[in-house]
C-alpha cells in the first residue's frame, strides 16, 4: 500500500503534513460545497494531517474521522487537541466499508483526495448512506479524475489509486440511494513538493433523500 494511501511513520507525517499544506485549495473547493453550519455533524473520511477539520469544520456541533493509519489518527489528534478537549472530534484507525457509527449519525461526510484509494467503493458509499441523516450531504473531492484530459498512468501504477469520471460517479452514487447528485469541476495547482496544474478537479455533491 503507497505511503500515499496509508502514510505511516515519520516519512508518512511529514508527507501528511506536506500534502496537507499543497491541498488548500482542494480544501476550499470541499468547504465550499459543504458550506457547514454550526448545528452540523461532520465526518471525514480520510482526514490525514485533520487540517482541513481544524480550518474548516472547528465550529460545526460535532466532528468524527476515519482514517487507514494510525499515525494519521495520531497526527490529527494532536492538531486538534482543543475540539478533543471539548468533547467536540474524535478520530479513529479504519475502514469506510465498516464504519463504526450509528445509523442517521451525521449530517454530512467528506473525503478530500481520498475516494480513488477505496479498495470497495459500493461498500463504503452505503455505509455512508447509513450513518448520514435523511436530507444529510455528502462531498467529494478529487484532484485526479477521468474527466481531466490527463495521462496519470505512471501516478496510477506509484499511488495505486482508480480513476473515475463524472457520470461513474454519478451512477454509483444513484446505486447507493443517492439524489440531488451535482458534478462541478475546477481549476487549480498543487504544490506539495513539486507543481503541479489541476486543470480539472473534481467535487461530487449528494444527499440522502428525506425518506
Amino acid at each position: 500500500m503507497s505511503r500515499a494511501k496509508k502514510p505511516k511513520g515519520f516519512v508518512g507525517r511529514f508527507l501528511a503534513r506536506g500534502m496537507a499544506l499543497g491541498h488548500i485549495s482542494f480544501y476550499k473547493n470541499a468547504a465550499k460545497a459543504l458550506n457547514l453550519q454550526p448545528d452540523d455533524k461532520l465526518l471525514e473520511i480520510g482526514f490525514g494531517s485533520g487540517l482541513f477539520i481544524k480550518t474548516y469544520a472547528s465550529h460545526v456541533s460535532r466532528i468524527a474521522g476515519l482514517d487507514y493509519s494510525e499515525d494519521m489518527v495520531n497526527l490529527a489528534s494532536s492538531i486538534n487537541k482543543e475540539l478533543i478537549k471539548l468533547g467536540k472530534a474524535e478520530f479513529k484507525q479504519g475502514d469506510v466499508s465498516t464504519l463504526p457509527w450509528r445509523d442517521n449519525e451525521f449530517s454530512a461526510v467528506v473525503g478530500i483526495e481520498t475516494f480513488f484509494f477505496w479498495p470497495k467503493p459500493e461498500a463504503g458509499l452505503e455505509e455512508i448512506f447509513r450513518v448520514l441523516a435523511p436530507e444529510g450531504k455528502l462531498v467529494l473531492e478529487m484532484a485526479y479524475n477521468k474527466d481531466d484530459g490527463k495521462d496519470h498512468t505512471k501516478d496510477r501504477k506509484k499511488f495505486d489509486f482508480t480513476l473515475y469520471g463524472g457520470e461513474e460517479m454519478r451512477t454509483l452514487l444513484k446505486q447507493s440511494g443517492f439524489r440531488d447528485i451535482s458534478i462541478k469541476y475546477y481549476k487549480s495547482m498543487w504544490i506539495p513538493f513539486k507543481g503541479y496544474i489541476v486543470p480539472k478537479g473534481m467535487v461530487v455533491n449528494a444527499k440522502k433523500p428525506k425518506n
